[in-house]
């Protein structure tokens, strides 16, 4: 009693929401502590990856003049299975997801077509070695073609014709 300062109404609910409940032997977690990320599916077997840790990677990004490095916290996700690994960049959670150019071009990252395009790179590209390094080859040349997209409407029209039939053909793929 002497000397504990009574903690206020707010300070406990914080603290009852930092700890776990249980209920049936499964940890029940405030949904308000968590943070939205994807399910990965193994390349290999198709099966869930589990997330094992969180990891700084440093990447080094290219401009026409100058180098820059930064750390960049990513997700490590493992396959129980056969222990595959994959790293989640979270640099840019919360955003459009990936997909830069089509985001750029629909002006919304919200857009019906964008969801085909994210649908397929989740589901058939990420499955094989080759539609991975697109991806990554993707994810670093996209961002600069990106902002020249979104500063000009003449070219947000004419992404928007180009990935018309590539839309068309994902969706008719991931539909079989």
């Amino acid at each position: 009693m002497f000397g504990r300062k009574k903690k206020t109404e707010s300070e406990q609910k914080a603290e009852e929401m930092k700890k776990p409940l249980t209920k049936d032997g499964f940890t029940e977690v405030d949904p308000r502590l968590l943070i939205s990320v994807p399910t990965i599916l193994c390349p290999m077997c198709g099966s869930p990856m589990a997330i094992v840790g969180r990891e700084e990677k440093e990447i080094t990004s290219r401009m026409l003049t100058k180098k820059t490095t930064k750390k960049v916290p990513h997700l490590k996700y493992q396959c129980k299975a056969d222990k595959t690994e994959f790293n989640l960049n979270l640099e840019r959670r919360g955003g459009s997801g990936g997909c830069f150019i089509a985001t750029a071009a629909y002006g919304t990252s919200t857009a019906h077509e964008i969801n085909v395009l994210r649908s397929f790179r989740d589901n058939v590209l990420m499955r094989e070695s080759a539609g991975r390094s697109f991806i990554s080859f993707y994810y670093r040349i996209s961002p600069t073609i990106a902002k020249m997209i979104s500063k000009s409407g003449t070219l947000k029209f004419a992404t928007r014709v180009l990935l018309a039939p590539i839309v068309k053909a994902v969706k008719r793929t991931i539909e079989l």
